[in-house]
């Protein structure tokens, strides 16, 4: 790939220019009462700057005024980039309840105005927060219902820079559910379309992580670092995201300091900008990196603690706002069929007076030729031993998925993979439920601890794989124990998988 370097304008003149313009618009706002179309417009695109200075709440409630004045007005377009803004920054700060409940809103305005570009970014921010909730499969549909829709945008630069966000976002999905080279793919194309920090940083990373390639990790985060000193539109968060490659980049060329100053310098900044989820992957790999060195001990057990602390915190809030995703998906899914139900309906009865017909036909057969009795007999008991052929072949087949799943979890708990408790619950899709009905105040620590039991693996073999001393898992083992009401000669794994297959 090709690497050139962008020109930017100079950034005070241009910034000087647009405070200037929001101060006029503000004083004829004040005068005037409520804002007009072309004012929202104006005071709408001040939110980057707002941005820029980590000054999320402050651009939060400018977009819920611009909201309500857009509604006034009756200026839809207004009041649906406003709620999309919102959403976005609820996203930003981890509050997908609200962020969700505001793309609804973007997308109820958007239907009478069918904006492609709108579209493109509400279902783009629709697979992000899909994305963070573990729905996976959900973010990548959504993304390519972001792509159906850029392309669609006539303004090619408009276009260009719609592509390049869904495909960045695709990227982290991919990554997520493990496809490294669809991700590195998705980032690739997302920096052909626009050369900016956050695909140049993403490309850094997968080629550091996934495919061990320092010279290309280094070659685009030279690219990121060069973009970060040129362009005036660069937010913390892309530091943020920057820096956490660079961690990545030296840890792998064995300079863990320099690591784990890049690491506490994106910890920082997360934590001005109130982004958990920045913060608690960079704690990760602090941690990973003070144990690379064998040295700090201290300071590993320090960040391993206050990224299960994050994490913990995370999932037990995803935890309580998991039904409003699945509720919508439910609810998309169900318009779908009502929309569907006529054809099938028409289908139905069509099938329904063929197959009568044909069955007409065979009794008149019957009727007058009663020797071809003895053949569909042949014939009917031949069908029974193909389905029966057909039963075992499938019996096997589900054998050997449910050994090629167990095999799968094993790997995935030997890898530490966040994936584990997501393909646990997929294997064995009553576990939680049945937890949850003994004590609905199980951690998911607990929970993943009780996965880890249920398919048979030693107190020993977890505190290897999740890094955490053996003590740690006996005494997470015991409180199991004590909410399970398990007396201490009982076989805990045994006990487990009796309970959660009796129905």
């Amino acid at each position: 790939m090709n690497i050139k370097l962008i020109d930017f304008k100079n950034s005070k003149t241009f910034f000087i220019n647009r405070i200037l313009a929001m101060l006029l618009l503000i004083l004829s706002g004040l005068f005037c009462g409520q804002s007009s179309p072309a004012q929202i417009d104006s005071l709408y695109n001040t939110t980057y700057a707002l941005r820029k200075q980590g000054k999320y709440q402050e651009a939060i409630e400018l977009n819920i005024k611009l909201i309500k004045d857009a509604k006034a007005q009756n200026y839809i377009k207004g009041a649906a980039y406003s709620c999309f803004e919102v959403a976005n920054l609820y996203h930003n700060l981890g509050n997908y309840k609200e962020s969700l409940a505001y793309l609804d809103k973007a997308l109820d305005y958007n239907k009478d105005i069918k904006i492609p570009e709108l579209y493109s970014k509400i279902y783009t921010e629709l697979g992000k927060n899909y994305s963070m909730l573990s729905l996976l499969q959900n973010a990548i549909d959504n993304y390519k219902r972001a792509e159906q829709w850029a392309l669609k945008i006539a303004d090619n630069g408009q276009r260009e820079k719609s592509l390049a966000y869904v495909y960045s976002c695709q990227a982290v999905s991919y990554e997520a559910i493990g496809d490294i080279n669809a991700s590195i793919l998705a980032a690739e194309k997302a920096f052909s379309k626009k050369q900016d920090v956050i695909s140049a940083t993403r490309l850094a990373k997968n080629y550091i992580l996934y495919k061990n390639d320092l010279i290309k990790g280094k070659k685009f985060l030279e690219v990121s670092e060069g973009l970060l000193e040129l362009d005036s539109s660069v937010t913390p968060y892309q530091k943020i995201i920057f820096l956490h490659a660079k961690g990545l980049y030296y840890n792998k060329n064995k300079e863990y300091k320099k690591s784990a100053e890049a690491y506490l310098k994106g910890i920082e900044l997360a934590k001005e900008l109130k982004r958990p989820n920045e913060e608690k992957e960079l704690y990760k790999y602090l941690y990973q990196t003070y144990k690379d060195e064998e040295k700090n001990e201290n300071e590993r057990l320090k960040a391993l603690e206050k990224y299960t602390l994050i994490n913990d915190s995370i999932d037990n809030k995803n935890k309580e706002i998991i039904e409003i995703p699945l509720q919508k998906i439910v609810k998309e899914k169900n318009k779908v069929y009502k929309q569907n139900y006529r054809v099938f309906l028409l289908v139905g009865v069509a099938l329904l007076m063929i197959v009568l017909f044909a069955a007409y036909v065979q009794i008149q057969k019957v009727k007058k030729r009663k020797k071809i009795s003895i053949l569909e007999k042949e014939k009917v008991i031949l069908r029974k031993e193909e389905v029966i052929l057909k039963k075992e072949e499938e019996t096997k087949e589900l054998k050997q998925k449910v050994n090629e799943s167990f095999e799968d979890l094993i790997q995935l708990a030997k890898d530490n993979s966040p994936q584990f408790w997501i393909r646990f619950q997929e294997v064995y899709p009553t576990f939680l439920g049945k937890m949850l009905d003994i004590n609905p105040k199980f951690t998911t620590a607990e929970l993943i601890l009780s996965a880890y039991i249920y398919i048979g693996v030693s107190s020993k073999e977890i505190a290897s794989y999740t890094y955490r001393s053996l003590k740690t898992i006996e005494n997470t083992r015991y409180s199991l124990r004590k909410k399970l009401l398990i007396a201490p000669d009982e076989n805990l794994s045994l006990w487990l998988r009796n309970y959660i297959a009796n129905d």
